[in-house]
């Protein structure tokens, strides 16, 4: 006998059915679309101040860690009389687990429901939810005699909702360059390199990255006992999982010529490069991903193809002015993607449908020690130290 729908229009707050699950939970689990488990009545349903609890005189200093770590994520948003943080339903437990915390603020759990345009369908929300006013409530601890929230906490919230491990290094995107570069120094303190990567002049907020594998292994290290105290979080980091390669594709058309080539490559031409980049890792439980492709494609487009798309890959970069083939091509493009991708495995790079190169490079541990390939960089040296130099001097035209 088929397990019957949860009965509709109850209060989303809590559990719907008898093995504790949300609308959306039972949706998954029987593989339905949201439209037969929600009514029509619930989408887009609206919430009234008065309905929430209200908030602590003096929020502990655990709820100030949280809420401030999940405003650091850039998980916290304002949405007319409320303040929301955030969730996923395949971390519902992490989410439950902050609410213990945020309580404090008279937050409360709601798994909200719309029809998307955009998509075509029922989508639901996970939030926690708390009028504005709750919080304004508690500006004034800025100026009382409260301790600062406890910044390790603070920062173990942040990595068990948005930190990133590829290949043994760790991802930290902050929606404040201000809030990262004050929390890159305060590891610094405790002997923790993090180096800053480029995410486009236009873009808000800034990304770190551990500087080596073992500032990783340190990190976590320091933030283990916060970690094990939220539901799936270490198992994002340690838990044995399949290892896949993921694989994006991207083209650029540019112009090239080949000096001293004894051919017709010497002149100048043009065509359409198709570049695969190939990705290496284990697949996080908690995304069901290896790496997402939208970040693939922002780091790829930014490093890659914005700076060759229709241009002459001889004066796009100063390495390739001498040779742009290929061959050098592909060791360019490894150097400028190994620092964004560190489980980068190999790149695939077609100047034609008939003629292409396929490069596995440094691993990035490798290329920090190492620095640039001297290959690229012959013409940056001090070329005029060589002895053999003087015969050019004073020598006639």
């Amino acid at each position: 006998m088929e397990e019957a729908i949860p009965e509709q229009g109850q209060e989303r707050d809590g559990p719907l059915d008898a093995d504790g699950l949300t609308l959306q939970e039972y949706a998954i689990r029987h593989h339905l679309p949201l439209e037969l488990v929600v009514e029509r009545a619930d989408l887009n349903r609206q919430d009234a101040t008065q309905d929430y609890p209200p908030p602590r005189a003096h929020p502990s200093e655990q709820a100030r860690a949280v809420l401030r770590a999940l405003d650091w994520a850039g998980l916290v948003r304002e949405s007319g009389d409320f303040i929301m943080a955030l969730g996923e339903i395949r971390r519902l437990d992490l989410l439950l687990w902050d609410l213990q915390s945020l309580r404090d603020y008279g937050f409360r759990f709601r798994q909200e429901y719309s029809y998307s345009d955009r998509s075509h369908r029922v989508v639901a929300h996970n939030l926690l939810k708390a009028p504005r006013d709750h919080l304004r409530a508690t500006e004034s601890l800025r100026t009382c005699p409260v301790p600062p929230p406890d910044f390790m906490l603070s920062l173990a919230v942040l990595v068990a909702h948005v930190g990133e491990l590829q290949a043994g290094y760790l991802f930290l995107p902050f929606a404040s360059a201000s809030q990262a570069q004050w929390a890159a120094l305060e590891l610094e303190r405790d002997g923790i390199r993090l180096k800053e990567l480029e995410i486009g002049a236009a873009a808000e907020g800034a990304l770190l990255r551990t500087h080596g594998q073992d500032d990783t292994k340190h990190l976590l290290a320091l933030l283990r006992t916060h970690l094990e105290a939220m539901p799936g979080v270490i198992d994002r980091f340690e838990q044995d999982m399949p290892v896949l390669t993921v694989c994006k594709n991207l083209v650029f058309d540019a112009a090239h010529f080949i000096t001293d080539h004894p051919a017709k490559c010497s002149n100048l031409h043009g065509g359409r490069y198709s570049l695969n980049v190939k990705v290496r890792g284990r697949v996080d439980p908690a995304t069901g991903c290896v790496i997402d492709y939208g970040y693939l494609k922002a780091v790829v487009s930014r490093r890659v193809i914005e700076r060759f798309d229709h241009q002459n890959l001889n004066y796009a970069a100063p390495e390739l002015a001498w040779r742009s083939s290929t061959e050098m091509l592909c060791i360019y493009i490894w150097e400028q993607l190994i620092d964004y991708l560190p489980g980068l495995t190999e790149l695939e790079l077609y100047e034609t449908t008939q003629n292409w190169c396929r490069y596995e490079g440094p691993s990035l541990e490798a290329f920090q020690r190492r620095g640039s390939d001297p290959v690229l960089t012959h013409f940056q040296q001090d070329l005029a130290a060589s002895p053999l130099r003087s015969l050019l001097r004073g020598a006639g035209g």
